[in-house]
């Protein structure tokens, strides 16, 4: 008898012979199924590889083709520019309609595998985005700029190319917007490596190009106002003299007179201290304000810059200008040698009327401290201060230098607070807003809880080339303060200095001609009270001032800082209430950089949403 067990065994799979032969051949076919199986799925993986493969050398070629453009443009060779244009348009279509395909659609679902394969997918058909809605119109643009030709010869720029140019601008930013949309649902975080390096690029160019984009479209409209596009301009440069410190940077020295005219620039007129009359109150501020500031703040043109705010300052000049000519300026934009170095630094160095090169290395030295040791009186050193100004204009003018370059210089100095700008038509002054270069006070501490300690020279002196400072601020939450200290270090040299340089109200105070004489300001946050000041009333009574500017409360010391020594000051000031952004510090730009802290015990104090 058969066994029973193998009997049973066999009735599982049938009965007689038939049964045999599908015990046997069943293992045969399932293999035979399973090489098939991954004999498919191998072929697929590599038809997606050579897919793969195609929509990365297509986007390599469309990205090594679009560089071409930049060159064909500086050559001005349009047939080679249209002819890449097309090349590239045709190349990221081929990619976008691969991964438009099944086969990554089935990939972009597969775990692990999946959001990698759709981040490829989403970057090719951004990229199909970008090219087929911003390239057209980005070629004309550029075409319409010749953006590596800019050119200012002549005192001014052709505004009609710009004009023409910014047509372009809504239908760029539209393309780069879907294609952003087409991105956001990437997280970089989640990809590999080798993918996130492949595509990368594409992300820093949406978070880069895309936002600055949008500001010039939103902005170029202004700027083409501000530049003359629809009517003459009047404005007045006012150069600023940091070795004699004044809370918005320093002594107003000199002012340049500009007409701007359909972007073309000429320079009208030049001034100095001495132009304009002292015994006018050019500005009658509240009394409030006038209490924190010396007696002739707003009647002489060398004191405006007192106040750190600079809405006021301006209007004083403005008024100034209108009591002198019976007309009202556009803008008044101050800047200081800081500044000038910075544009000397893009347009290469100028030679003065005696044969020295000043360039972006010495112009801060010759024009703060080598002016009063090589020239002698006062009229000597105004017509030289006239002549740089002079020729720092022509160098502006001969069109030799990277616009882009000066962008970046210019906005390094609206950073470190030296270039501000005041526009008295409403558009432009809130452009000048936005950009930062309103040099406005804070009015309430929702956005920053801003303390500001500025200092002005009280020695009628030139000592301050000398000066360095460094700024910090503490907070106690428990006690409901907060502590801002300036330390001032005084490096005035014994010899090589001019008796114009060294302190004139010195030898009054009974103190030696290089020592510091500065009223320190300090101005509380919007709200808060201030609570002590230490050295409590200074050195000298006659600095002790108090009062209120839009809003903070301020309060004045005079102090000496000796030759050779530094001195610190500080002021208290009761924490406001309500909501509060995070601390920040507004104070005098001076020759060098000021280090500023703010302790992180002021993160707790931070209430604003």
């Amino acid at each position: 008898m058969p066994n029973p067990t193998r009997y049973g065994r066999y009735r599982m799979h049938g009965s007689g012979r038939h049964a045999v032969i599908c015990r046997r051949r069943w293992p045969w076919i399932t293999g035979t199924v399973v090489v098939g199986v991954v004999g498919i799925f191998a072929a697929i993986v590599a038809v997606f590889a050579i897919q793969a493969i195609s929509v990365k050398n297509d986007l390599l070629a469309a990205k090594s083709k679009i560089s071409s453009i930049a060159t064909y443009l500086k050559s001005g060779e349009s047939d080679k520019i249209t002819q890449a244009g097309d090349d590239i348009l045709d190349l990221t279509r081929g990619a976008n309609s691969t991964v438009q395909g099944p086969l990554w659609e089935i990939a972009s679902g597969i775990p692990l595998v999946g959001q990698n394969v759709d981040a490829v997918r989403k970057a090719t058909e951004a990229t199909s985005i970008l090219v087929e809605g911003a390239l057209p119109a980005g070629i004309t643009m550029l075409s319409s700029l010749k953006i590596d030709d800019v050119s200012v010869s002549g005192g001014g720029v052709d505004l009609e190319p710009v004009e023409e140019a910014a047509k372009s601008l809504p239908e760029i930013n539209a393309a780069f917007a879907a294609a952003q949309e087409r991105l956001d649902g990437v997280d970089r975080t989640k990809i590999l490596p080798v993918v996130d390096n492949a595509i990368g690029s594409l992300f820093d160019v949406m978070d880069e190009a895309g936002p600055v984009l949008e500001q010039v479209e939103h902005y170029l409209p202004t700027i083409l106002s501000v530049a003359g596009a629809d009517e003459k301009r009047t404005y007045m440069l006012v150069f600023q003299n940091n070795a004699e410190a004044r809370a918005a940077g320093g002594l107003p020295a000199a002012t340049a007179i500009v007409e701007v005219d359909n972007g073309h620039i000429k320079l009208q007129d030049q001034t100095n201290t001495n132009t304009f009359r002292r015994d006018l109150l050019v500005i009658d501020p509240p009394a409030e304000v006038q209490s924190l500031y010396e007696a002739d703040t707003f009647r002489g043109f060398g004191n405006f810059t007192r106040t750190p705010d600079y809405l006021t300052t301006a209007a004083a000049f403005d008024s100034l200008w209108n009591i002198t000519t019976g007309k009202h300026l556009d803008g008044v934009i101050m800047l200081d040698p800081v500044v000038l170095a910075h544009v000397l630094k893009v347009t290469g160095p100028i030679t003065t009327a005696d044969g020295r090169q000043l360039s972006s290395d010495n112009v801060v030295d010759a024009l703060l401290y080598d002016a009063y040791v090589r020239y002698k009186g006062n009229n000597a050193q105004d017509a030289f201060f006239a002549s740089v100004a002079e020729r720092v204009f022509k160098k502006l003018s001969s069109g030799d230098w990277d616009v882009m370059d000066m962008l970046d210089e210019l906005h390094g100095s609206i950073v470190e607070d030296r270039l501000k700008a005041w526009f008295a038509d409403d558009a432009e002054e809130a452009m000048a807003t936005e950009l930062g270069m309103d040099g406005k006070l804070t009015t309430d501490n929702t956005k920053t809880t801003q303390v500001g300690i500025y200092l002005n020279d009280a020695a009628y002196s030139k000592l301050e080339y000398f000066m360095k400072t460094q700024v910090n601020v503490t907070c106690d939450p428990d006690a409901g303060t907060m502590t801002t200290s300036i330390t001032i270090f005084n490096s005035v040299p014994s010899t090589g200095m001019t008796s114009y340089q060294l302190g004139i109200r010195n030898k009054r105070y009974e103190i030696p001609r290089q020592d510091f004489v500065l009223d320190v300001m300090y101005f509380a946050p919007p709200g808060s009270e201030i609570i002590s000041v230490d050295p409590t009333g200074g050195d000298n009574w006659e600095g002790l001032r108090s009062g209120e500017e839009k809003g903070h409360q301020g309060q004045v010391v005079r102090v000496y800082v000796a030759q050779n020594s530094s001195r610190t000051v500080s002021y208290t000031s009761s924490i406001p209430q309500g909501d509060l952004g995070p601390v920040s510090v507004d104070t005098t730009p001076t020759v060098t950089d000021t280090p500023i802290t703010v302790s992180k015990t002021c993160d707790a104090i931070v209430t604003a949403p």
